[in-house]
């Protein structure tokens, strides 16, 4: 199979299931962690019904891209792409990510209902990139 197919497949099922680890906690009104909606919000404004769209469609073209950044940076070693290297690459990711969802989201967005989340929107984040990051690793080594 093609390499760009695996990592299509592989992005898209990380990006499937990191979505759900995101949106399974505010549709059981545990938490409110509603991050694609906040960053959908970023793109074309502030309280526009389509941010949650805009958002989701980011985040899926986002997550297939970075399926081919982690190829990228295995490519780099002699490391196999599988899911203890994706969820290494996924957690060096989260951690980014979880710093950048802090800053820019809950710190500077220009709705202050995104501001004062706590450490579950941080560790929510953490958390899908770590599943992201396994998840594509194992499609890409069991359809390899």
């Amino acid at each position: 199979m093609k390499i760009s197919i695996l990592l299509l497949s592989g992005g898209l099922a990380g990006t499937m299931a990191m979505t759900l680890f995101l949106l399974l906690p505010r549709w059981l009104g545990r938490v409110h962690v509603d991050v694609i909606q906040a960053g959908g919000s970023l793109v074309v404004g502030s309280g526009k019904p389509f941010a949650f769209p805009v958002g989701l469609a980011i985040h899926i073209a986002m997550g297939i891209g970075f399926a081919f950044v982690y190829s990228a940076f295995l490519s780099l070693s002699s490391l196999p792409f599988n899911a203890l290297t994706g969820l290494l690459l996924g957690s060096i990711h989260g951690v980014i990510a979880m710093l950048l969802v802090s800053i820019l989201i809950m710190e500077h967005h220009p709705e202050p209902r995104y501001h004062d989340r706590g450490p579950s929107t941080g560790l929510a984040q953490l958390g899908a990139h770590m599943l992201y990051g396994t998840i594509v690793g194992s499609v890409v080594a069991l359809l390899r």
